[in-house]
């Protein structure tokens, strides 16, 4: 849904000051239709006579708070967007974003009273942003299709540069899997990435995806483009006991020297497995290729994880890239990994980058590189060489570093 198409918004407060200082802002934005409750029951029912494109939902209210209101929507399986409002502190109010968000609710954040245009209009702009670039629930593939798909070669890897954040200069690329069918045009990995993992496939995507890319490197080598490759492992290739042999003879054939791929992990998939995911990961850099762990900063033990596995990247999730503009909790703790990741001499990379203030507020804390849809989209392996020139001259022209 684009932010232009919104026009219903539902503000449940029980504060008259608040309803209209918010019902001034949604009409600025261009809200047509505004209507208020004064409470959670009164809130519920305009809901059930009519689904609103947007709920401003007060967190503390008589008879039926914010909570409870997010609970009975989940129980009735009413699912507007919902913007989160409270006095409170913003760690309470981030709490609840991750209840709503559990909950299986589209919450978009949460916001401190009394609003500010701003970051409503933030908020809103991001939303515009996600569904641009098809941040949607998707609908699984047939099996057998993915199958033909992966003996065909119909599965690419599209490319999403990382940049400097202080030159703005292309520093890498990461390698994303899309499915070229032939009938259905460029379907995204939602679709197909879960039936890929379930049958046991995973590793062979891998495999395609890394030839695919080294093929790619060479092409760009002559063209005089040596770009670092990002790969994601998944958590059942951390189980194999070929894989590694398997990378190295397609490394050997190719002559692309190991320290331009990196591989991307996550918390989780490392966690499945920890024993045989260490043996795996230290392998991997014995035999010269990077190692990343992704996600950073969304699981219980990722510090721990840090001090067990041969990490020289650190990747930054896009839930705190996004939301520290506005969250004093989250800006210490992003401030936190960054100056972890520089004692560990980790490279840090920002994830999810989507506007202006996320690339300066990264910029600032001093992050390495940045990534995400305000730099670039992912794009076809034709489109790179000529967005890298592009950017070459750009940065060039580009003013000195935040400081």
């Amino acid at each position: 849904m684009q932010l232009t198409t919104m026009q219903d918004v539902l503000i449940v407060d029980d504060s008259h000051l608040h309803r209209q200082l918010a019902s001034e802002l949604c009409s600025q934005l261009g809200f047509t239709h505004i209507r208020h409750a004064v409470n959670g029951e009164e809130g519920m029912a305009l809901v059930r006579q009519q689904l609103p494109d947007l709920i401003l939902l007060d967190l503390e209210m008589p008879r039926m708070d914010g909570v409870q209101v997010m609970q009975q929507l989940a129980l009735e399986k009413l699912a507007p967007y919902i913007i989160l409002t409270s006095g409170k502190d913003y760690i309470l109010i981030s709490t609840l974003e991750l209840m709503g968000s559990g909950l299986g609710l589209p919450v978009l954040g949460g916001l401190k009273k009394p609003l500010q245009a701003g970051e409503l209009q933030d908020l809103l702009a991001r939303l515009s942003t996600q569904a641009a670039h098809g941040k949607e629930s998707y609908a699984l593939c047939d099996a057998a299709d993915i199958r033909q798909a992966l003996e065909q070669q119909q599965i690419i890897p599209h490319y999403q540069p990382k940049v400097d954040l202080g030159s703005g200069q292309l520093k890498g690329v990461e390698m994303l899997a899309r499915w070229r069918h032939p009938g259905g045009g460029l379907i995204m990995p939602g679709s197909f990435i879960p039936v890929i993992e379930q049958n046991g496939w995973a590793t062979e995507l891998t495999l395609t995806m890394l030839e695919q890319g080294l093929q790619q490197w060479q092409e760009w080598a002559r063209q005089g483009l040596r770009l670092p490759l990002s790969i994601n492992l998944s958590a059942r290739s951390l189980q194999g006991s070929t894989l590694i042999s398997e990378m190295e003879s397609r490394l050997q054939r190719s002559r692309v020297p190991a320290r331009y791929i990196t591989f991307e992990i996550t918390e989780t998939a490392i966690a499945d497995n920890l024993s045989e995911a260490i043996g795996m990961a230290a392998r991997l850099r014995l035999a010269g290729f990077g190692l990343s762990i992704d996600d950073f900063g969304t699981g219980f033990a990722t510090l721990q994880q840090l001090t067990r596995f041969p990490f020289t990247e650190l990747k930054i999730d896009q839930s705190l890239v996004t939301a520290i503009g506005h969250k004093p909790h989250l800006q210490a703790i992003t401030n936190s990994i960054i100056e972890l990741g520089q004692r560990m001499q980790l490279t840090t990379v920002a994830e999810g980058i989507e506007t202006q203030q996320d690339m300066e507020l990264m910029q600032t804390r001093g992050c390495n590189l940045g990534q995400g849809y305000f730099i670039a989209r992912p794009m076809e392996a034709a489109q790179l060489q000529p967005w890298a020139k592009q950017r070459q001259q750009l940065a060039g022209a580009m003013p000195p570093a935040i400081s």
